[in-house]
């Protein structure tokens, strides 16, 4: 029998194509796929998320509360959460849930947000030429047994895998752990000069300054200690409760600037601190230097001309960038550049005298390196050419492993101000295995030297995060880093590409332009030559 075109077209074979397309779309929908060609993958769920959602033992319940019908950008931002969270749901043993609900115009709804502590945002619509302000919610909530965990706002798609899955782990976990400041010695501020690391870090620990002015022990609930640029000298009762910390098997975070610099009046001195003796106790020292490094920015400095202030680009060795990390460690895996600000290299041959502890470089300058010693310059006219960059690989950050020595083994207790003991307890002699991460830059993490593109503040949430043995957040913030640095080159390399840049273009144009009339030279030739051949027949 010979097929007809118009069987296609019958009744019956329209309503089973319409019933398969239909039975597609809806197989389909329950089926989550997606081609991720980004470097890290940053639009797949994680090994990581998928492993956390497969853990949940209760049922975690997310309502996020997105007003319908936002202008672009907003409206892609709704769709992508529910996106993730349909794949979120699709990956979890069934104790994952989700619902999208709009608050707009349903009063109980809007009740039920504001009791979650999420407040609309302000957007601009355009209607018929007009500006119109519109009241959005962009927000969700996480509810796990009796606990909830809030995610006010979401506007950027930016790190929204890893909000997500920070609040899981907080929600789930049975016990908080605290990372202690240290404060009281003019250490950065978190919440007013390092909000940035503050913010993030509040999303999976606690936070707790740390005065021991009247106390002389670091408080037992203190998993991680962090001194952060302090601007006076520890006293010695403080830095006994910081030793007696590290033996109970604390861990320690030391960011520190050994010199003082002022950029705004010229000026650097060597700093306050006179830790020297009690570091080398653990196997480092911050030298009483700066590094310069080659590989630097060119920024934009304000000088006195002959008429007046002027804006002029200066190459700052004083600020490295740093590209060159130990990738055997999981925090430093996938970061790509660090600016420090005025760092201290960091002597790490101490630790060769030490049995029981370790000293791994965790990152370091360019193979064009230099060190300025007292008297410094820091003046940005008078760097040029004043340095040879004979020096390579500078250690501006280390780590430390294995069971350290206590500092006042076989020594007496510090006394108070009235000359007392400050304990009656006996001193503990060596720790446990634990941790110490040392940086020879405290500037780096604060805001007022934060550069968007940078992983300055990534590098320090993952130190924390590995310190705190939470090594498998890491791998999905990561995913994030957005600078793509160019490495170094040759200034024969530099040229090459220049004048390539500047003369293969060109001359490709005039090639192409070439071979195109040979072309057609040829084929007028051959119109030509069968015409007078058809001629002369």
């Amino acid at each position: 029998m010979r097929f007809k075109k118009t069987d296609i077209f019958s009744p019956v074979n329209i309503i089973l194509i319409v019933a398969n397309l239909v039975m597609i779309n809806a197989i389909s929908s329950n089926i989550f796929g997606r081609l991720d060609l980004t470097e890290n993958r940053m639009y797949t769920l994680s090994s990581v998320t998928r492993e956390i959602l497969r853990e949940l033992d209760e049922p975690l319940t997310i309502k996020a509360y997105f007003t319908k019908d936002l202008p672009a950008p907003y409206n892609n931002i709704a769709r992508y959460v529910e996106d993730q969270l349909a794949e979120m749901k699709a990956q979890s043993k069934g104790h994952f849930r989700y619902e999208f609900l709009d608050p707009a115009d349903e009063e109980e709804l809007k009740k039920e947000a504001e009791k979650f502590r999420l407040e609309p945002i302000q957007v601009n619509v355009m209607r018929a030429d007009k500006v119109e302000f519109k009241l959005a919610y962009l927000g969700m909530v996480l509810i796990y047994e009796d606990k909830e965990e809030v995610i006010p706002t979401i506007q950027s798609l930016e790190n929204l895998e890893y909000e997500i899955v920070s609040k899981i782990r907080r929600i789930t976990s049975d016990e908080a752990q605290t990372v202690g400041f240290l404060d009281g010695h003019e250490e950065a501020k978190l919440r007013e000069e390092m909000t940035g690391l503050d913010r993030e870090l509040r999303k999976l620990y606690e936070l707790k300054p740390v005065n021991l002015s009247t106390r002389y022990t670091v408080p037992e609930d203190i998993d991680l200690l962090c001194v952060i640029g302090p601007k006076q000298d520890i006293p010695e009762k403080d830095r006994f409760a910081i030793d007696q910390f590290l033996m109970r098997g604390g861990k320690l975070l030391l960011a520190i600037n050994k010199v003082k610099a002022e950029l705004s009046q010229m000026q650097a001195d060597r700093g306050p601190l006179r830790i020297d003796p009690w570091t080398e106790n653990y196997g480092f020292r911050i030298k009483d230097q700066l590094a310069v490094d080659s590989k630097a920015p060119t920024l934009p400095f304000q000088i006195m001309g002959r008429y007046g202030r002027q804006i002029t680009l200066v190459h700052y060795p004083l600020f490295p960038e740093v590209v060159n990390f130990n990738r055997d460690i999981a925090a430093l895996k996938v970061l790509r550049q660090v600016r420090f600000y005025f760092p201290s290299p960091i002597d790490t041959t101490l630790a060769a005298n030490l049995d029981s502890v370790g000293i791994t470089p965790l990152f370091w300058t360019s193979g064009k390196s230099a060190i300025q010693s007292q008297p410094f310059d820091i003046n940005p006219l008078t760097q040029r050419g004043k340095y040879t960059f004979d020096m390579a690989n500078l250690p501006l950050g280390a780590l430390l492993m294995g069971k350290f020595t206590s500092f006042w083994k076989d020594k007496s207790v510090p006394k108070d101000d009235e000359g007392n003991p400050v304990t009656d307890e006996e001193i503990i002699p060596q720790s446990p295995e634990t941790r110490i991460v040392v940086i020879g830059d405290a500037n780096f993490i604060q805001d007022a030297y934060i550069v968007q593109g940078l992983d300055n503040l990534t590098l320090m949430l993952n130190l924390v995060d590995w310190l705190m043995q939470d090594e498998r957040l890491i791998s999905i913030r990561s995913r994030e880093v957005s600078s793509r640095p160019i490495g170094e080159v040759s200034d024969a390399t530099r040229r090459t590409v220049k004048y390539a840049n500047l003369l293969i273009p060109p001359l490709l144009v005039i090639g192409f332009g070439l071979v195109r009339w040979s072309v057609r030279k040829s084929r007028k030739k051959l119109a030509w030559d069968f015409k007078t051949a058809g001629g002369r027949k």
